[in-house]
């Protein structure tokens, strides 16, 4: 979670950012609408409706982020990764509930206030109709903003020969790169991010298809959603739970999940 967060900290501070501006409006808006109905409310209560109901959205991004990078809609299987996000909306939708629900009940509390939903099964069937929305807008924002990256990085893709090599593309400018100067890669949905020194590059491949170009001689497969060339390790540092945070020469953190434990070991 932690690494999903760093890695996509730029696109969640834009996230961030719309939501509590689009919070700060929608409250606003119903102060405004109680009182020209002629039942003004306290201004407090519906900032705390909207910005529980925002940041318990915003929370459960990185969780999204995470299923779709690793069960891409954009590949091969689509239909039946696109089947699997459904039960998945339904899911986001209870968490979403019980969460806003519970931080209402909090605050209201401290308020003195008592917070209570009259209609639990039209508040379930009204706030998923509004979840599924937002599930869908999430998912578009997400693929929109790896599409930016794309066109800014620059698009790679393996050369047909027998050397393998890299073509990249970037500002129109084509080069060639060698599979060795690949320092590591990261999965982005339908893509994944090859850092080669300050630059990456996006290709349209799956995580097993790129392993199998690199090989396991001079890389290694740390995470379902990492792969590392071998001499670019610096460090690792055991963690409590059992896996451990590995430190590249750039300073990069990454970490090393227990199920890829011995990939280290081979070829060494």
């Amino acid at each position: 979670m932690l690494q999903t967060i760093k890695r996509h900290w730029k696109m969640l501070s834009i996230v961030f950012a719309w939501v509590t501006l689009e919070a700060i409006v929608r409250s606003t808006s119903l102060i405004m609408e109680y009182n020209n109905r002629g039942t003004p409310v306290e201004a407090w209560k519906p900032f705390v409706w909207e910005f529980s109901s925002t940041y318990m959205v915003f929370l459960l991004v990185p969780f999204i982020i995470m299923f779709d990078e690793r069960f891409p809609i954009a590949s091969k299987n689509w239909v039946n990764r696109l089947l699997v996000h459904i039960p998945l909306s339904v899911v986001f939708s209870i968490v979403h509930v019980a969460g806003f629900v519970a931080i209402r009940k909090l605050i209201f509390a401290t308020m003195d206030e008592v917070y209570s939903m009259t209609d639990l099964n039209f508040t379930i069937l009204y706030e998923y109709r509004k979840d599924l929305v937002a599930y869908i807008s999430i998912l578009i924002v997400i693929y929109a903003y790896r599409e930016i990256l794309r066109l800014r990085r620059g698009e790679a893709q393996i050369e047909s020969s027998e050397e393998e090599r890299i073509m990249v593309s970037k500002s129109g400018m084509f080069k060639f790169i060698e599979p060795s100067s690949v320092d590591w890669v990261e999965a982005a949905g339908n893509y994944v991010e090859l850092h080669v020194g300050q630059e990456t590059y996006m290709l349209r491949a799956t995580m097993k298809e790129i392993g199998l170009r690199l090989g396991t001689q001079d890389f290694a497969r740390i995470h379902r959603s990492t792969i590392v060339r071998r001499d670019f390790i610096d460090s690792i540092k055991p963690a409590m739970s059992g896996d451990k945070t590995l430190y590249l020469k750039d300073g990069t953190e990454l970490r090393l999940s227990r199920r890829y434990n011995e990939n280290l070991k081979l070829a060494s």
